[in-house]
C-alpha cells in the first residue's frame, strides 16, 4: 500500500515528466521511490541522461506538492482512480515497456490483467470496406467464445468503429485519451465514452485540464501499443498515427496484424506495406487473429459457424451470396445474372442484412459476411 506522501510524490513527478516516460521510470527505479527522487540535490539529478535543468527547476517548484495533492483530491471526489507504476492493478503488459508512464488516470472498471487484449487502430477517414471488416473481425470473437479487451483511441474512423462493435458484442473496451481524463476527445464521441465507462474504461496518462496537443497523440499511441498482446491495423495510409502505433508495438516485441486492401486504395497502402515487409501478419477474420496469437477458441470455429449459416439459407439466398463472393455486390448485375425480379432481389438482400449475412456499403454495393 502506497502512503499518502508517496502517492503525492508520484503524481508530482509525473507532472514534471509527462513527456519523458523513459526518464521518469529510470529515475523512479534508480532511487526506489518518488519521494527519494525529490530528495536528491540538483547536481545529482542533472547527471541522468535526458535530464534537463528546466525539468529539475519544475521539480524544485515549492507549489508542486500542493498542486499534486489538489489533483488527487479532485480525482477521488469524482471517482477517478490513479494507478501508479508497480501497483497490483497496473496493466502488466504496459509494465513491460521501458517508457511506461508512472501514473495512469482511470475511469471505469475494465480489467487489463485478465484474458487477451487487442489494440485496434486505423485511419480516421475509414472507408466503408474498412469499417465493415473492422465490425466483422471484432464481432467474430463472440462466435469463437473469446472475449478480448478491445483497446483504441476513441478517434473517428476505425477507432470508434472498434469501440462501438465491442459494445454491441458485449466485449470490454478501453479508450485511451490524448487529453486529461476530464476531457473526452473528440467531444462528438461523448455518448460512446459514457457507454464505455459502463462496460470498460477510459484512461489517460495526462493530468486533468490537459488539452489535445499534437504531441499528446504521439505520446498516447505508445500506451495503445503497450497495453495489448497485439495491435491490429485495419486501414492505414503509409504514414500517420496507426503506422506509428504499429511500429511502437514492434519495438515492444508485440505482434502486429494487418488487414490487406487493394493496391490502389490509399487507405490500405500502410497495411499492405506492413504485410509486404513481414512486419505484420495478414488477417481477415477473428479466427485468423486467434490462430496467430494462439488464443484458445471455446466456441465453434468461425468458418464452421459461417458454413452452417450458409447451408441454412434458401437456395435463392445461397445463389445471391455466391454471386457476391465471386462477382461483387452490384444489385443490377445480380438481377441480370440471377434472373431474380428486382423487388424480390431487393427484399431478399434486406432480409440477409437483418440476418447479418451481408452488409450494404455506402456506395450501395453489397458484401458477404460469411
Amino acid at each position: 500500500m502506497i502512503c499518502a506522501e508517496e502517492e503525492i510524490g508520484i503524481c508530482a513527478l509525473s507532472l514534471c515528466l509527462r513527456y519523458e516516460g523513459g526518464l521518469a521510470r529510470r529515475l523512479y527505479d534508480h532511487y526506489g521511490s518518488a519521494c527519494s527522487v525529490f530528495k536528491q540535490p540538483l547536481t545529482e539529478l542533472v547527471r541522468h541522461k535526458g535530464m534537463r535543468r528546466s525539468i529539475v527547476e519544475k521539480m524544485m517548484d515549492p507549489i508542486l506538492p500542493n498542486h499534486a495533492a489538489g489533483i488527487l483530491e479532485w480525482l477521488k471526489s469524482v471517482n477517478i482512480r490513479t494507478i501508479p507504476l508497480y501497483h497490483e492493478h497496473y496493466p502488466c503488459r504496459l509494465l513491460e515497456c521501458p517508457d511506461a508512464p508512472l501514473l495512469l488516470y482511470v475511469a471505469g472498471q475494465a480489467e487489463l490483467n485478465e484474458g487477451p487484449v487487442l489494440s485496434v487502430v486505423g485511419t480516421r477517414k475509414a472507408t466503408p470496406y474498412g469499417k465493415s471488416l473492422c465490425r466483422e473481425i471484432i464481432s467474430g470473437f463472440k462466435q469463437l467464445g473469446i472475449k478480448p479487451v478491445i483497446v483504441s483511441g476513441l478517434a473517428f474512423g476505425i477507432d470508434i468503429t472498434a469501440h462501438r462493435t465491442a459494445l454491441e458484442n458485449d466485449l470490454p473496451t478501453v479508450a485511451v485519451l490524448p487529453t486529461g481524463i476530464d476531457t473526452i476527445y473528440p467531444s462528438a464521441h461523448l455518448d460512446i465514452a459514457e457507454q464505455i465507462l459502463e462496460h470498460g474504461a477510459v484512461l489517460s496518462e495526462f493530468p486533468p485540464k490537459t488539452g489535445g496537443h499534437r504531441h499528446n497523440f504521439l505520446q498516447r499511441n505508445r500506451i495503445i501499443a503497450g497495453l495489448a498482446d497485439a495491435t491490429l491495423v485495419v486501414e492505414s495510409k503509409t504514414d500517420g498515427g496507426a503506422q506509428i502505433t504499429a511500429h511502437l508495438a514492434l519495438g515492444y516485441s508485440r505482434d502486429v496484424l494487418a488487414v490487406p486492401g487493394r493496391p490502389s486504395d490509399i487507405c490500405s497502402q500502410g497495411c499492405n506495406n506492413l504485410i509486404r515487409m513481414n512486419k505484420a501478419a495478414l488477417v481477415t477474420s477473428a479466427q485468423d487473429i486467434a490462430d496467430v496469437l494462439q488464443w484458445e477458441v471455446r466456441g465453434k470455429g468461425l468458418q464452421a459457424v459461417q458454413q452452417e449459416l450458409f447451408e441454412s439459407l434458401e437456395d435463392r439466398d445461397r445463389q445471391i451470396i455466391n454471386h457476391i463472393r465471386e462477382n461483387g455486390g452490384d444489385i443490377n448485375a445480380m438481377e441480370e445474372s440471377l434472373n431474380i425480379p428486382f423487388p424480390e432481389l431487393s427484399a431478399r438482400l434486406v432480409q440477409l442484412q437483418v440476418q447479418g449475412v451481408v452488409d450494404c456499403l455506402e456506395n450501395k454495393e453489397y458484401i458477404s459476411r460469411i
